[in-house]
């Protein structure tokens, strides 16, 4: 069985009668608006432990997904500085054999062939 207190009821339903005559012109109408408001507040009361527990799940499952995003994140960031890191010695790796090719063939002492210049040294005018 709900409890109420009556006494804040009764103060309620003065108070109502007191300073808001022209909306409760009976003290009836002012005890029977106290109750309802007493009732509601009653059972707002009731719900405040589902309510917070609502919100406290809800917050804990906010910080999970952050969680995860942050590790979906790392680890593609990760796998970014891997690909970059093959990508960069795949080239480094390209550039020395071409580097080796061109000194096996004579090219950086001033032997090269260019398909501006041919073979030689000349660089323009």
């Amino acid at each position: 069985m709900k409890r109420y207190n009556l006494s804040e009821i009764m103060k309620s339903a003065h108070t109502m009668r007191k300073f808001r005559p022209e909306k409760y012109p009976t003290f009836s109408e002012a005890l029977k608006k106290a109750w309802k408001v007493a009732k509601f507040n009653k059972e707002i009361a009731d719900r405040r432990a589902e309510t917070i527990a609502y919100h406290e799940a809800k917050k804990q499952e906010a910080q999970e997904q952050a969680a995860r995003i942050a590790r979906i994140e790392a680890e593609t960031a990760a796998r970014i500085a891997m690909e970059v890191e093959a990508a960069k010695r795949e080239r480094e790796e390209r550039a020395a054999k071409v580097e080796a090719e061109c000194l096996a063939y004579g090219y950086g002492r001033g032997e090269h062939y260019s398909s501006f210049s041919g073979w030689g040294n000349y660089c323009g005018d």
